[in-house]
């Protein structure tokens, strides 16, 4: 039988049809060409996921103060935008003097707060150990109490059972005394780390927002929105929660002194970090000590520091917290509570920032999810954006237009194609 001639693989060969003799191209190399680039892809996009696993765990560790200083940057770029435009273009040292005036924007309150506590505590530490020398073991604030509430706290002066459960309250406190000491250490770390961040995104920042865009495969607008989900959320809690936070707690602070409550600064940081709860707030600082107060026949100081506490300190969290925060974070009580004792649960203490973030991009994510894909509220969204737009839809062309993070950030924030 006669061999028919081989044909190379890819080059045209004689085929018979209808027609007569036709010449078509025997597959083989095509197809053998397409199935080695379909693996390169294949082989390419392991090693991304893997490199992209890995350098995740290398920033893992610092993931929480590089987020903050995000924060940071996005509430200070327009002082970083004006230090620009007076020393003529230098962004360099526009950065860096922005970088020095926020850290010392946050370190002279931390260092301020952190010095009163401390001096509460060792003088609180430095009455224990006289009382233990002096077998003197009644506080005089305990000597004040009624004796029904003496008996309740089973204090004796010649109890040995009680000197041992002072010492060990000592030794404890020696060991929390360390457990500070090595979070002073973590927070010294942090804020080198966030500093070094900030400076970089106040240098760069808007070209690494340029090119996240430019790479992940996402519609602009929905891109726009996560942006200023995290614009608003990092306004409302900066601005809105710790602003007022401090504020609450430097107002309780100066009632716990008038009404004569000792280590009024512990209990007065005490209130800045409760006034971050939703649920409750200072009132659970200034409460009890007013409880306690009436108790131990000090009637007019309690009812004195009750009064402050409910019209005074609560009123700052009616009246000030929503002038800070407006609407910009408009999240459900209940979400916000969860979300923040979520992420403080998940994140630590940077998950009461964290939390709403992540609570706040879902929503949003929720609400384009109903619009664009349901179809829900399309009317209601384009009507509100026609009356809060001076220039008709499409009127100017998209590379002309400033995305929502841009303009929170400043005039000279557009984009770069």
């Amino acid at each position: 039988m006669r061999r028919k001639p081989d044909f190379p693989v890819g080059r045209p060969v004689p085929t018979l049809g209808k027609g007569g003799v036709r010449w078509a191209r025997r597959a083989g190399w095509g197809g053998a060409v397409a199935d080695s680039r379909r693996w390169s892809n294949f082989v390419f996009a392991g090693l991304f996921a893997l490199a992209l696993i890995l350098f995740s765990r290398i920033l893992l560790p610092f993931l929480m103060p590089v987020l903050l200083g995000g924060f940071l940057v996005v509430l200070f770029m327009p002082v970083q935008d004006s230090l620009c435009q007076k020393l003529g273009g230098r962004k360099s040292l526009s950065a860096g003097v922005s970088t020095v005036t926020v850290f010392v924007l946050i370190l002279a309150p931390l260092a301020l707060v952190g010095w009163m506590v401390a001096r509460e505590v060792f003088q609180l530490v430095g009455q224990v150990q006289v009382l233990l020398e002096q077998q003197h073991l009644r506080h005089p604030f305990l000597a004040s109490l009624p004796l029904g509430l003496e008996r309740y706290l089973r204090l004796d002066v010649d109890s040995a059972e009680t000197e041992r459960a002072l010492l060990a309250a000592m030794t404890g406190g020696a060991s929390l005394l360390r457990d500070v000491a090595a979070a002073g250490t973590d927070l010294v770390i942090n804020l080198f780390l966030m500093s070094v961040a900030m400076y970089y995104f106040f240098l760069d920042g808007r070209r690494l927002v340029a090119e996240v865009m430019r790479l992940i495969p996402l519609d602009r607008r929905y891109f726009e929105a996560f942006a200023r989900e995290f614009t608003d959320v990092a306004y409302a809690i900066i601005y809105g929660n710790t602003v007022t936070a401090l504020i609450q707690g430097a107002v309780g602070f100066v009632g716990l002194l008038i009404a004569g409550v000792p280590h009024a600064g512990v209990w007065g940081a005490a209130m800045v970090l409760v006034a971050l709860v939703p649920v409750g707030g200072t009132a659970l600082v200034w409460g009890p000590i007013g409880v306690v107060l009436i108790a131990a026949n000090q009637v007019s100081e309690g009812v004195f520091l009750l009064a402050w506490g409910a019209f005074l300190v609560g009123s700052i969290d009616n009246v000030i917290r929503p002038r800070l925060c407006g609407s910009r974070m408009a999240l459900h009580p209940l979400l916000v509570f969860l979300s923040m004792f979520g992420g403080l649960a998940v994140f630590g203490m940077m998950g009461l920032l964290v939390g709403p973030l992540i609570a706040s991009i879902f929503m949003a994510m929720v609400r384009i999810y109903r619009r664009d894909f349901l179809g829900i509220g399309r009317a209601e969204h384009l009507s509100a954006h026609d009356e809060n737009t001076s220039a008709p839809p499409m009127s100017e062309p998209a590379s002309s237009r400033m995305s929502p993070t841009a303009s929170a950030m400043g005039p000279a924030a557009t984009l770069n194609a």
